[in-house]
C-alpha cells in the first residue's frame, strides 16, 4: 500500500455486509461462532438486528446491544473499554448474566422493563460497581436502553448508546474536597497547629470515598521523631497508628524514605493481620501514600500525611494529583498555623517574661506572686497546668505554694515532696531539668493512666537554683509538644522565679525579723515596765548594783525600808553603808569575779538603823548580771528580812535543850520512882505470902481472902506503875525501823498471850509486811488482844485479826463476840485511867487502850470501834503503809 492511500474496508462475509468495518469487534464478529450463541447463525438474524449491529460497529459511541431473551451481548470498538481487562472478549455473544454479574441486579430489571413495555430508559451519571479489572470498582456511566423491534412487531434486543462519565465526576468531587481544604485554610487564620491538623482531617472526612483514612504526623523540632497529631478512620496509638515514631527507624510507615527521597511512597497493605479502613466501602484498603509536608515558601520538612487509598478506585495519575493537591492544602494550612503560631508564642513570651516579673514585683505575700507566675505560665505557654514548690530546709520538704491551670488546689499528694521522692523530688536532688514530650512513655512520670486520661503530652520541670542554694522547683504540663524555644523560655523564667523566690524569702526574712525585733524591744519594755512594777511592790527587799565598786542603780522600797531609810542610789555600797563593808562587800566581789551566784542563810549582820546599830540575820541571793558578751556587769540583790525568825529559832533551841533535859531527868525520876514504888509492893506482896504461911492453921477463910485481896492490891499498883512508866515513853522513845511481817507478829503475840484451851484467835491469811518498829506495833496487837480476851465475859470468847486497804494506811480489824460497848462510850475507852466496869470485878488500870492510841497516832495512823452492846466489838487500826520520818 502506498502512503497515503486508505485501506480497503475488510469484506464482510457472504450474506452478511452488516459485519464490514475495520475495527477490532467487527472483526471478532465476523469470525466469531454465533451458531454456538443465544444469537444464533448470521443467516438466520433478523433484520432489526442486522440494521443496529451495522449502525453499532459504525458508531464511535460506545454502543451494546442485548438481543434475545438472554441478552446476549454485542459491542462495538468504542464499547470495549468499559469491560476493562477482565471482561473482553470472552463475553462476546454470551448472556449479559454472565458477563455483568456483579450489577445483574440493578441492570436486569432495567432491561427487562424495556422488553416487556417496549418503552425506552435513560440514566445519567449512574453509579455501578464493576468487577472488571481484579477488584470491585466504582464507576458511574450516563446510558440509554430502547427496544429493538422484530419484524413481528415483538422486541427482539435492546439497543444501549452509553457513556462512562466516572473520570469527570470523580474530578468534580475531589476538587470540591480541594475547595473545602483551601476554605478551612483561609477560614482559620489563627488556628493553632494542633488545630490546623484537627481541621483538615475533620474536612478530609467529606471524602471517605476517596480518603480511606488518614494520619498527620509532624516532626520534632529536631526532626527525629514524629508525633501523631490528627487521625481519620484509625484510633491513635494503634498498630499502623503510633503516637510517635523515630524517623529512621522502621515502623508501619517509610517515613525516612519520603523525608530522604522529598517525594510521595507508595505502600501496600501487609496482609489481612492488620487491615486498613476502606473509608466508605466495606472492603479494607489495599494501598496508601506518605506524603512529605514541607513548610510554605521554605524546603524544610515539618511532618507527613498518610493517605489511604480507596479500595475501589485504582491509584492512577489523577487520584495522585488529587493526593498531591490535598497534601499540598494541609501542608499549607500547618504552616500558616505554625507561623502565626510562633508569631502568638514570640507575643506570648514577651509577655509571659513581663507578667512574670510584673508578679514577683508586687508588694504581696509569695504564695500570690508564685500563684501569679503559675497562671501567666498557663495563660501564655498553652500549659495545662503549672506548679511550683518553695524548699522547707528544716524539713527538706518541697511545699506546694502556687498552682493553676486544670489543677488549682493546693494540697492532696503532691502538696509536701521530699526532696529525691517523686519526679518533683528527683529534680530538687540531682537540680537538672527534666524534659519530655511523651510523657506516656517517659519512667519518671508516676501515674500514665491519669495522663493519658488527660490528654497530657509534655512535662518540663525545673530546678529553682539561686547562687548554687536550691530554692524550690517549678514544672508544668502541657497538651501540646513543648519546642526547644519555649523550653529555653521557660528555662528564662524559672531562673527569674528562682530569683524572685530568694529576694521575697530574704525580704520576708528581713521584715520578720524587723517585726520579732520591734516587738521584742516593746516587749522588753513591757516586761521591763512590769518587772519595775513587780521590785517597787516587792515584800522583799530588792536592789542592783553596777561594776565593781557596787554602786546602787536601783534599790526598792522594801530594800530602803530593811536599810533604815537611807538614800543610796547612786552611791557604792561601801560609802552608803560602811558598816557592810568588812561583811558583804568580799561576797559581793567574789559574786563580781567568779560569776557564781552566793545564797545567805540566815547571815547576821550589824545595820545601823534610825542612829541605832542592831544585829539584824537576813536570807539573801546574790546573782551575777550579765552583758552581752558574758561579762559580769553588776549584781542583783534579794534580800529578806528573818531576824524574828532566827531570834525565835535561838529561842526554840534553847526551850528545846532545856526540855530536852527536864526529859532526862524524868526519865531518871521514872526508873527511881518505879523502881523505889515497886521494892516495897514486892516487899508487901511477899510479907503477905510469909504470913499466911506461918498462920495457916490459924487462919480462915475470910483471913485468907483479905490476904489474896491484899497481894491483888498489889499487883494492880504494880501494874499501874508499869502502865503510867509505858505511856510516858510512847512519844519520847523511838526505835529503829525495821521490815516486819505482820502475819508472823501476830502468830507471835498470841502465843505470848497463851488464851485458853476454849479461846480462838483468828489471824487472817491476807496479812502485810510493814517498815515499822516492830516493839510498838506488838504492844499494839497484844494489848487489844489482851483487852477482848479479858472482857469478853464468855470462855468461848472468839477474835478474828484481818487487813484491808485503806489507801495510804492498812486497815487492821480486831472483832470479837464479847458484851460489845454502847456508843456513848466509844470517846471515852481511849482515855487514861478509864474502865468501863470496877476494877474489882474486872482486873485492869485503865491505860492499856490509850496506850493504843498514843503509839498509833504519834506513828501517823489512827484508831477506831465499832461496836453496839450485845454485838461485840471491832476495834481499828489504820497504820501507815510509809512510816513517818521524824526531824
Amino acid at each position: 500500500m502506498k502512503h497515503g492511500e486508505r485501506s480497503a474496508p475488510m469484506m464482510a462475509p457472504p450474506g452478511a455486509p452488516f459485519l464490514a468495518g475495520e475495527g477490532e469487534m467487527a472483526a471478532r464478529m465476523r469470525e466469531f461462532d454465533w451458531a454456538s450463541s443465544p444469537v444464533g447463525p448470521v443467516e438466520q438474524w433478523p433484520q432489526s438486528l442486522r440494521t443496529a449491529v451495522s449502525v453499532c460497529l459504525a458508531s464511535r459511541h460506545p454502543i451494546e446491544i442485548w438481543w434475545g431473551p438472554e441478552y446476549a451481548r454485542l459491542y462495538n470498538d468504542a464499547y470495549r473499554p468499559i469491560l476493562g481487562a477482565t471482561k473482553h472478549p470472552q463475553f462476546l455473544g454470551r448472556p449479559g448474566r454472565e458477563c455483568w454479574g456483579e450489577i445483574w441486579d440493578v441492570i436486569g430489571p432495567m432491561l427487562d422493563s424495556v422488553r416487556d413495555t417496549g418503552k425506552a430508559t435513560w440514566s445519567e451519571d449512574f453509579p455501578l460497581m464493576l468487577m472488571r479489572n481484579g477488584y470491585l470498582e466504582e464507576t458511574y456511566f450516563t446510558f440509554s436502553y430502547a427496544p429493538l423491534w422484530s419484524e413481528d412487531g415483538s422486541v427482539g434486543g435492546i439497543f444501549c448508546a452509553c457513556a462512562e462519565t466516572t473520570s469527570r465526576l470523580l474530578s468534580e468531587r475531589r476538587l470540591r474536597l480541594l475547595r473545602n481544604l483551601g476554605a478551612q485554610t483561609a477560614a482559620a487564620p489563627t488556628a493553632s497547629v494542633h488545630e490546623a491538623c484537627e481541621h483538615s482531617l475533620r474536612t478530609l472526612a467529606g471524602g471517605r470515598e476517596d480518603v480511606s483514612f488518614a494520619l498527620l504526623y509532624l516532626l520534632t523540632p529536631d526532626e527525629t521523631e514524629a508525633h501523631l497529631e490528627a487521625t481519620l478512620g484509625l484510633d491513635a496509638g494503634g498498630p499502623v497508628s503510633p503516637r510517635r515514631l523515630r524517623v529512621e527507624e522502621e515502623g508501619p510507615w517509610p517515613f525516612a524514605e519520603a523525608a530522604r527521597t522529598r517525594r510521595p511512597v507508595h505502600v501496600a497493605c501487609a496482609g489481612p493481620a492488620t487491615p486498613w479502613p476502606g473509608g466508605a466501602w466495606p472492603e479494607p484498603s489495599r494501598e496508601a501514600v506518605v506524603h512529605p509536608l514541607f513548610r510554605s515558601g521554605e524546603n524544610a520538612l515539618q511532618g507527613f500525611l498518610v493517605l489511604g487509598v480507596s479500595p475501589r478506585r485504582a491509584l492512577d495519575a489523577a487520584y495522585q494529583d488529587f493526593f498531591d493537591l490535598a497534601a499540598g492544602h494541609i501542608a499549607t494550612a500547618v504552616s500558616n498555623a505554625r507561623v502565626h503560631e510562633e508569631s502568638r508564642l514570640a507575643t506570648r513570651r514577651a509577655q509571659l517574661g513581663a507578667d512574670v516579673g510584673a508578679a514577683l514585683t508586687r508588694a504581696e505575700p509569695l504564695g500570690e506572686q508564685l500563684r501569679q507566675c503559675c497562671e501567666a505560665i498557663v495563660k501564655h505557654v498553652d500549659a495545662a497546668f503549672a506548679r511550683i514548690w518553695v524548699l522547707d530546709p528544716a524539713r527538706d520538704v518541697l511545699v506546694l505554694q502556687a498552682s493553676a491551670g486544670m489543677y488549682t488546689h493546693l494540697d492532696g499528694a503532691h502538696s509536701q515532696v521530699p526532696v529525691g521522692a517523686l519526679k518533683i523530688g528527683a529534680i530538687a536532688q540531682t537540680r537538672q531539668p527534666h524534659l519530655t514530650n511523651d510523657v506516656l512513655n517517659d519512667e519518671r512520670v508516676g501515674d500514665k493512666a491519669w495522663a493519658a486520661r488527660e490528654g497530657l503530652r509534655s512535662f518540663a520541670g525545673y530546678p529553682l537554683v539561686v547562687g548554687g542554694e536550691l530554692a524550690g522547683v517549678m514544672a508544668l504540663f502541657s497538651r501540646n509538644a513543648l519546642d526547644a524555644d519555649t523550653l529555653r523560655l521557660m528555662a528564662s523564667v524559672s531562673n527569674s522565679i528562682a530569683v524572685g523566690v530568694e529576694r521575697k524569702r530574704v525580704e520576708d526574712a528581713r521584715t520578720l525579723a524587723m517585726a520579732r525585733e520591734q516587738a521584742a524591744l516593746a516587749e522588753a519594755e513591757r516586761q521591763r515596765s512590769r518587772l519595775e512594777s513587780l521590785f517597787m511592790q516587792a515584800p522583799a527587799g530588792i536592789c542592783v548594783l553596777r561594776g565593781s565598786d557596787h554602786v546602787y542603780e536601783f534599790a526598792n522600797p522594801r530594800y530602803l525600808e530593811l536599810i533604815g531609810g537611807r538614800d543610796v542610789v547612786g552611791k557604792p555600797l561601801r560609802d552608803a553603808l560602811p558598816e557592810l563593808t568588812d561583811i558583804v562587800v568580799p561576797l559581793l566581789d567574789r559574786v563580781y569575779g567568779t560569776g557564781e551566784p552566793f545564797f545567805g542563810d540566815g547571815l547576821q549582820v550589824p545595820l545601823l538603823r534610825q542612829g541605832r546599830m542592831e544585829d539584824c540575820f537576813f536570807n539573801f541571793i546574790y546573782q551575777p548580771i550579765y552583758d552581752a558578751s558574758r561579762t559580769v556587769e553588776g549584781i542583783a540583790v534579794i534580800a529578806f528580812e528573818v531576824s524574828e525568825q532566827v531570834r525565835a529559832r535561838q529561842r526554840a533551841e534553847r526551850l528545846t535543850q532545856e526540855l530536852a533535859v527536864t526529859n532526862q531527868d524524868l526519865d531518871q525520876f521514872a526508873y527511881v520512882a518505879s523502881h523505889d514504888l515497886k521494892a516495897p509492893l514486892r516487899g508487901i506482896a511477899s510479907l503477905s505470902e510469909w504470913i499466911e504461911e506461918a498462920l495457916t492453921d490459924k487462919m480462915d477463910g475470910e483471913t485468907r481472902n483479905q490476904m489474896r485481896l491484899l497481894r491483888g492490891r498489889v499487883h494492880r499498883l504494880e501494874a499501874l506503875i508499869n502502865g503510867i512508866l509505858s505511856y510516858s515513853r510512847v512519844s519520847r522513845i523511838r526505835e529503829k525501823v525495821e521490815t516486819v511481817d505482820v502475819g508472823a507478829l501476830l502468830v507471835e503475840s498470841r502465843d505470848l498471850l497463851a488464851p485458853p484451851p476454849e479461846a480462838s484467835v483468828v489471824i487472817g491469811k491476807e496479812m502485810p509486811t510493814l517498815q515499822a518498829e516492830r516493839a510498838p506495833l506488838q504492844q499494839v496487837f497484844l494489848n487489844l488482844m489482851s483487852n477482848a480476851l479479858k472482857h469478853a465475859g464468855r470462855p468461848d470468847v472468839r477474835i478474828e485479826i484481818h487487813c484491808a486497804d485503806a489507801g495510804a494506811f492498812h486497815d487492821f480489824t480486831l472483832k470479837d463476840n464479847g458484851p460489845g460497848i454502847d456508843p456513848r462510850f466509844h470517846e471515852r475507852i481511849w482515855g487514861i485511867f478509864q474502865t468501863l466496869e470496877s476494877r474489882d470485878k474486872v482486873e485492869g488500870t485503865g491505860i492499856g487502850l490509850s496506850v493504843v492510841k498514843k503509839i498509833v497516832e504519834t506513828r501517823g495512823g489512827r484508831v477506831a470501834i465499832d461496836s453496839e452492846p450485845g454485838a461485840g466489838a471491832t476495834f481499828h487500826v489504820f497504820w501507815p503503809k510509809q512510816p513517818r520520818v521524824l526531824p
